[in-house]
């Protein structure tokens, strides 16, 4: 490609009309994983406000480092920053509560500040995860014994009940179908059993997105052990194929399943989490040809390129009704990047001595 067509000159005044220069790279970031949820503290204190103060600022402190430990790789958690996760708190609430003369016991939510925690990860040269754009869809299947009928749409179904309870708050988006007309209609809990590829495409396009877990949970006979059979989309963070899970001492079937879940949770993040990691010794400058049919496409390249974590902003060079001249830059491997260009819709290509970026047609 020549100087001459990458530095094409474009009017000012179209520039300035279409976006800014440099472009965030966070334009419609997911910010719920900087959020942790559940977490429980117990303290007794002088007095009832004391014990109330030390408790909120130990489960804040709790929360960050299990915050923390969810953005970034278990070789790096022995060398996380040491310093007091309270300054990264951008505020909190209370889901539950109890209080005596001076004790105090709760349930937290802790919210952190995505910005403060990234910019203390990359200072600490500790590599972490984004979270991910694309949210996974959740079918809970419930079988009450091995020779019971499935149960996905209708109540009573306490494993859809457990996953709805999660509230969200990883770095994969979980989003349960809350079981409507068009659910029901875009798979049937014998499709999901089946893992029917055509129901989950439909229930994935229903939610928009490419990717669908069912998970079929098969209560043993007594109800003290469950076995979780996994069916996924290509591509899905899949945690496992199968696992049996087994009820604690005084552990209800429901608290069991509620611990089921959260395994889960954990289990697809770190399988998103291991490839996604940002390494930011590898930060480099990519400059990429983007040819266009119209604004259209212009517009599309902008707001997905906006959803990539391992583009850390880019610049435009030149802007036509044909072809616009990027400059990106970039974190992680090539093999990183170009994975997350296309799951946000963008397929590059080297070809003729040059990076060309296209938008994937849907």
């Amino acid at each position: 490609m020549s100087s001459l067509r990458f530095l094409r000159v474009v009017p000012l005044l179209v520039l300035w009309l279409l976006l800014p220069v440099v472009s965030p790279a966070h334009a419609q970031g997911v910010t719920d994983a900087f959020t942790v949820r559940g977490v429980d503290v117990d303290v007794t204190g002088a007095n009832p406000q004391a014990a109330k103060d030390q408790a909120i600022a130990e489960g804040q402190r709790q929360a960050f480092r299990m915050l923390l430990e969810r953005l970034t790789a278990p070789t790096d958690h022995a060398r996380l920053p040491k310093v007091d996760g309270t300054q990264y708190v951008r505020d909190f609430s209370v889901q539950s509560e109890r209080a005596y003369s001076t004790r105090y016991m709760a349930t937290l939510i802790v919210r952190f500040s995505p910005l403060a925690v990234r910019k203390l990860l990359q200072g600490a040269n500790i590599a972490y995860a984004e979270p991910r754009n694309r949210a996974l869809v959740v079918v809970p299947v419930f079988k009450a014994s091995p020779s019971a009928k499935p149960v996905l749409w209708d109540d009573p179904n306490p494993w859809r009940a457990a996953w709805t309870a999660l509230g969200g708050g990883g770095l994969v988006p979980i989003v349960v179908p809350t079981g409507d007309l068009t659910d029901a209609q875009a798979m049937t809990v014998e499709q999901a059993v089946a893992g029917n590829p055509d129901a989950m495409q439909a229930l994935a396009a229903r939610w928009r997105t490419t990717d669908v877990m069912v998970a079929v949970a098969t209560m043993t006979p007594g109800g003290k052990a469950m076995d979780v059979l996994v069916i996924a989309t290509p591509g899905s963070p899949k945690p496992f194929d199968s696992l049996a899970y087994q009820t604690a001492e005084t552990e209800s079937a429901e608290a069991m399943m509620a611990r089921a879940v959260r395994d889960m949770d954990r289990a697809v993040d770190t399988v998103f989490k291991q490839p996604n990691l940002l390494q930011f010794d590898r930060a480099a400058s990519l400059s990429t040809l983007v040819p266009l049919a119209g604004m259209e496409d212009w517009m599309a390249v902008r707001e997905r390129l906006g959803r990539v974590s391992q583009v850390r902003r880019w610049e435009l060079v030149s802007l036509s009704k044909a072809e616009a001249a990027l400059v990106l830059h970039i974190v992680g491997d090539q093999e990183q990047v170009k994975g997350a260009l296309f799951n946000a819709g963008l397929q590059l290509d080297w070809g003729d001595g040059f990076w060309i970026m296209r938008p994937v047609r849907k």
